[in-house]
Order: structure tokens, then sequence, then C-alpha cells
């Protein structure tokens, strides 16, 4: 069998070590990667389990390699091995009815939709609950919104068809049939993947940043906390952050990682203020912007690094508001996102493109070579460019409708790249030409994220509703697909190690508290 994982997880340390069956049905570790000790074996193909389970011992200074056959049989329980996307990819319906499914993976997979018992009578009340939450919930720890404003009504439509595809009505199975998707084959087989638990009851790393000295750092969706890896040996060190506004969400969305090797996190729900960690001294430095554009409503999730003159660019998504940090006097620049925008009326540009989106809201930022700040307008369907010089904002409609661009990448050729969530794309905006390119994965309801380009061209993202690691090559515009031992893992954030040849890659499991580094071995 060509593409089956094969785990071996070390007692006693939080590390786990993936290879991939090649399409004779053979796997094996690298030596440099299995240190001595007692290993547990499992594997991961959808429709398969390993029929016992196996341990396999590694001896101190061991020069014979241990073969070790591995028998497989069918499961009765497809349900609990499918990811999100294929969880879509079975149910009836339209498109737009499953869209709307499709959002659901943001705090939880689908699986506890899918073997939920609710009816048309009883979905409105689950739905209605569930929308006090933040996206920063789980099902074991949910967190209410600030305030906790009721909720809208739940449309029937999603609720009647919420209940139709569930297992109400006393159903024993599911009235469709369940598609997994194809095993992993060819160049996706050649890969290594090292899994790192985290510390912790409830740990949920949402970005990960790879530091200097060999250390990777990574932030937490709930809690006020910022930590660092180190991959030798799977220790952590974890820094927790003070609390400046009681009775709002803690946690962070994102960290990232300066020239010098420090680290910044905009404290998200916390308000609009901006913390550096030096990783040599371990001191921490904060900055705030003026009380009169800190809101209740501003939500500073995003930062961006690079800029030549060493200024520090942080978006406001709930107050729609770029800054521009100067470190060195602490002052700010302010820039409105969306000039003469207000909740209730769509901006012009918008109207006259033509679009059907709901609002504007920045989610990913970055700043070119010369300085000017950028940002993906996830709610609008566009990318916002901010002239460092004029202030002036120009929004730039992405060529597929209300795509949802997110998490953003500018590259050393000013290309601007974006993951397109609600079109499972991604998309470049070339900065000099003012102009877009688009490509699709070819897994469907892949939910594309993240975006970073690598040192060699390639560039990677990942999606919350599979465990793929997406790898395009811009030039031929064809994908590999790297998929992780974890099921339903909820991925959001990808990072690039371009020490290593070829690079490293590395992304945060939000939802199953680990960090995970792949590496793609030669075809």
């Amino acid at each position: 069998m060509e593409g089956v994982l094969v785990s071996a997880k070390r007692e006693g340390t939080p590390i786990t070590v993936t290879v991939v069956t090649d399409a004779s049905g053979m796997y094996s570790f690298p030596s440099d990667h299995m240190a001595a000790g007692d290993y547990q074996l499992d594997i991961r193909a959808a429709g398969y389990l390993l029929i016992d389970p196996l341990e396999v011992k590694v001896a101190p200074e061991q020069s014979e390699t241990v073969t070790v056959d591995l028998h497989l049989k069918r499961t009765t329980d497809l349900a609990s091995q499918l990811m999100s996307a294929e969880w879509l990819e079975s149910l009836p319906g339209t498109h737009e009815e499953r869209s709307r499914v499709y959002k659901c993976v943001a705090c939880h997979d689908l699986k506890p939709v899918m073997e939920s018992h609710y009816d048309a009578k009883t979905w409105p009340t689950a739905v209605e609950r569930m929308e006090k939450w933040v996206p920063a919930s789980v099902i074991q720890s949910p967190v209410k919104s600030p305030g906790n404003a009721p909720a809208d009504h739940p449309d029937p439509a999603l609720t009647n068809y919420l209940a139709s595809i569930n297992l109400s009505g006393n159903r024993s199975k599911w009235p469709f049939e369940l598609k997994a998707f194809p095993r992993p084959h060819g160049a996706a087989t050649k890969v290594i993947i090292t899994e790192y638990d985290l510390p912790g009851k409830l740990s949920l790393p949402h970005d990960v940043a790879v530091g200097h000295s060999g250390f990777v750092w990574y932030n937490d969706f709930q809690r006020s906390l910022v930590g660092r890896l180190d991959p030798a040996t799977g220790a952590t060190k974890e820094w927790s952050l003070p609390i400046l506004r009681p009775g709002y969400p803690e946690g962070l969305l994102t960290i990232k990682i300066d020239k010098d090797g420090n680290a910044w996190a905009p404290r998200f729900f916390q308000g609009c203020n901006l913390v550096k960690i030096d990783t040599q001294t371990e001191q921490s430095k904060y900055w705030q912007v003026p009380d009169d554009v800190n809101l209740p409503e501003s939500r500073c999730g995003h930062v961006a690094l690079g800029a030549p003159d060493g200024t520090v660019w942080m978006s406001d998504s709930g107050g729609r508001k770029m800054f521009r940090l100067h470190p060195d006097s602490g002052q700010f620049d302010v820039f409105d996102s969306f000039p003469g925008y207000t909740a209730d009326k769509k901006a012009t540009s918008i109207e006259t493109a033509g679009k059907k989106s709901n609002g504007h809201r920045t989610y990913g930022i970055g700043v070119d070579s010369a300085g000017n700040g950028y940002f993906a307008d996830i709610a609008g369907g566009t990318i916002g460019r901010v002239d460092a010089k004029t202030g002036q904002v120009t929004l730039y409609p992405t060529p597929t409708p209300d795509s949802g661009p997110r998490r953003t990448f500018m590259d050393s050729e000013d290309k601007y790249w974006f993951g397109e969530n609600y079109s499972s794309k991604i998309g470049m905006f070339d900065t000099k030409s003012r102009t877009f390119k688009e490509w699709t994965p070819p897994v469907p309801w892949n939910g594309a994220y993240p975006t970073v380009r690598d040192k060699n061209g390639d560039v990677w993202t990942v999606g919350m509703s599979t465990d793929y690691i997406y790898r395009l090559d811009p030039k031929r515009g064809d994908f590999t697909e790297y998929l992780l031992p974890t099921v339903n893992a909820n991925l959001r954030r990808v990072d690039v190690d371009n020490s290593t040849n070829p690079p490293t890659i590395w992304v945060a499991e939000v939802h199953k508290g680990k960090l995970a580094k792949i590496e793609p071995l030669p075809n």
C-alpha cells in the first residue's frame, strides 16, 4: 500500500516522527531522527487500522536495521478518520449550503456537527449558543464574545439543512456515502514529519515562527502566552503576558520574528497593544496606540515587520485602522483602512466592482521594500495598499469575488501572497504592476489560509479543513500535498526555515496542541 503514514513516538518524550510508504509499500526511518529508546508505532491510512499495537526498541549505538511489517485491517468507523473537507465533499446539497457548514471548522471539525442529534426544532437554539463564542473557542473550552450580545435568530434554511445531514430522527447512519480522499502518492510520500507535543492540558498554538539559534516560537490562541521550542530536544519555555483588558479574550493571533531574532506579538482582543520580546535578554517592551483609537471593539491581531526605515505596522480589524509604529519614539501614525466606510455602507470602490461583500475587515498585513503598508480585506475580498508618504488607501478587488483573502506574505520581489480562504485558492498581488494571479490546489474545500514563499520560490499554504501542507511551484502551477499524521489538526499558520536545504516547513496544529516540522525529500 502506497501512502500509508507510519509514525513512531519515543516513550517519555513529546516527539513523534512520521514517514510515508512508497509505491511498493516500503517505509524507512532515517537513523539521525531515531534516538535510542522504546517506540510505539501507529499509522494513518483512511479506511484502515493497525491490527495490533506495535512497540520497537532502538538500542544505543545500534548498527543493524530493525524491520517491522505492518498488518492493517479495514475500519468499521470511517467517520472518525475523516477530515472536515472530506465530510464536505461527502455531503449532499448545493455548494452554497455546504459553504455555510464549512465555516464551522473555525472552532471545531465537522464530526461533532455530523454526529449530533439536533433536529430542525432544536438546531436554532444550538446555533444561537455557538454564535456567542469567539473563534478561539474549542468544544472543551468555549470563550464568550465580549459583552455576550444576543445572536440573531439562525436562518431556517441553514438549520433545516443541518438537520437533514446529521443523525437526527434516531438515524443510525448518515443519509449519504462517506468519501475519503486518496492516500498520498508519488512526490507526496517523500517527506519526514516531526511533531512536538506542547505542555499544558489545553495548548492551542495559533502561530509558529522560525527564530534564531535553532529555536521555534509559538503563541496560544486562548492564553496570554508566548512559547519557545527547542526542536533538538522537544523542550519548551513559556512566558505569560499581562492581562490588559479583564473580561476580554486573552489569547494571541500572530507572532513574528524580526531580523535580529526578536519576537513581536499584537495583543488581539486585549486592545491595540504591541509587545516585543528580546530573545537574548528575555525582556519585554510594550507600545500602545493613543487612547482615542484604542477602542472597545479594537482587535489588533496582526503585525508586519521589515520596513526599510525600521517602522512596524499593526492592524485593527475591529476599528478598521492601520497603525505604523516608530519604535524609538513610540509614536504611532494612524490610517483609516477603509476611508469613508461605515458598517451599514459599502465603500464605493467595492460597489462599482460588482462585489457582494458584507463589509470590510483586515486580516493579515505586510510591508513592501518602499515601506508601503498592505492588508488583506477578508470581508470585502480586496487587497489594500496604504501609501507610506501620503497615507492614501487604495483597494484592489481580487479576481475571484468574495475570495476571503487572509494571512499574507511579502516576498523579496515585492509580490504579496495570500490565502483565499473562502474560495480555496492562493492569490498573489504584484505590488509593482498592480496585477493579480491565482492558483487552485487540487483538494476541494482546502480553505487556503496563510501563504509563505521559500528561498527556492515555492509557495506554501495550509487550511483549517484539511491536514495537508500544500506546496505550489508558481512557474509550473502544480501542487504537492503532504499529509500530517494527526487527524483534524486545524492549521492556520505556516512558516519556513530557509537555513536548511531544501527549506524546512513548520506549522501549528491549533486544536491538537502540537507543532510540526515538515522536511520534504528529493524525488
